[in-house]
């Protein structure tokens, strides 16, 4: 973690994903076996790592902070060019239907794991054109209002009923899932309608930016259904829709059970780091852009991913991410250890 050039992961992944299509056979099959096998268990062999110590954090010299950078943007263009391979590929080779069919999976897992995190990364930036990047990534999976409803709604209602993408202790990840969704999509919606109200402006006006990004994700599937036709089409639906899943899946294991407390006047505490799970396991924060220190995340949003901090006091994932994520697909067995965690941590707390 404390290696800019470990984070060069996902480009990678893409480069093997290509020579795997191009190999022929079922080499294809490796990489959701790693993703699927080999991660989980390499997350719980290779440990935690509480990186950065707060003297790093104040030594990090701007060479290292500019090498961190372009990690970042390497690996945010790599997911648009990865999809832009693939679609070229499925055009231009015919193939039987399972290699389509799992080429489709492995570059909505990329676009999900590299491309949404990454973008999740450069919307919270104070730049421009990085969050301009964001939604791009986001449209390239039909999910531009996230850049919206992340920072603007979830941010601020995190661990409250108002907010759609935090889920309830005994809520499965199933019943979570439309929920987050629909109310997603609406929430963001209302702050794009808001926004615009207070600029002003309508909010059909062509500045609403879930119009525009929205409306380029339809133009986008409109030309490569005619400039490509449907198998690439196909690819591209396929790809969004696991994209908007591991995204989904993701947000599910980040807040699961934690609640603020209200006061007597019904307004909620302000947001802790109690309030998200975090995860230090080391392969989990070298593939994800620290994405599992996502307590310190909440607690200050613009924090850069390479400056996100361990806490030993707030909720620990007992898996990394690859693991949590098999483990909320199966409700009993999520229930069987994550309400365990809830309860450890509540009395830890109360001990305190």
């Amino acid at each position: 973690m404390r290696f800019p050039l470990l984070y060069v992961s996902g480009p990678f992944t893409a480069c093997l994903t290509i020579a795997a299509f191009y190999a022929g056979g079922y080499w294809l099959w490796a990489l959701p076996l790693m993703i699927y096998v080999l991660l989980p268990v390499a997350e719980q062999l290779t440990g935690l790592s509480r990186w950065p110590s707060d003297h790093r954090l104040k030594s990090m010299t701007p060479g290292t902070v500019r090498l961190y950078e372009t990690m970042l943007m390497i690996s945010a263009w790599s997911a648009v060019a990865l999809l832009g391979w693939a679609l070229y590929a499925v055009w231009a080779e015919p193939m039987p239907m399972w290699k389509f069919l799992l080429l489709a999976l492995v570059i909505g897992e990329y676009s999900a794991f590299i491309g949404i995190v990454t973008a999740h990364e450069l919307m919270h930036r104070p730049q421009p054109g990085k969050r301009r990047l964001a939604f791009l990534l986001m449209a390239l999976a039909g999910y531009a209002h996230f850049c919206i409803e992340h920072v603007r709604g979830h941010h601020a209602r995190v661990a409250t009923p108002e907010d759609p993408a935090s889920a309830r202790r005994g809520q499965s990840f199933y019943a979570f899932l439309p929920q987050t969704l629909i109310g997603s999509f609406r929430s963001a919606w209302r702050l794009e309608a808001e926004r615009l109200e207070r600029a002003g402006h309508g909010r059909w006006s062509w500045r609403n930016d879930m119009l525009r990004w929205h409306g380029f994700t339809l133009l986008l599937m409109l030309a490569i259904g005619l400039g490509l036709g449907p198998l690439p089409l196909a690819l591209f639906a396929i790809q969004a829709v696991i994209a908007i899943f591991g995204l989904e899946t993701i947000n599910y294991l980040e807040h699961y059970g934690l609640a603020r407390q209200q006061d007597a006047e019904g307004r909620y505490e302000r947001v802790r780091p109690q309030h998200s799970w975090n995860s230090s396991h080391v392969i989990t924060n070298v593939n994800l852009f620290n994405l599992g220190r996502h307590s310190d995340h909440h607690a200050l949003s613009n924090r850069p991913f390479y400056r996100l901090r361990h806490y030993d006091d707030v909720p620990q994932l007992p898996f990394g991410y690859s693991g949590s994520f098999l483990l909320c697909l199966a409700p009993p067995l999520w229930f069987r250890v994550m309400d365990r965690e809830l309860d450890r941590f509540h009395a830890s707390e109360r001990g305190a």
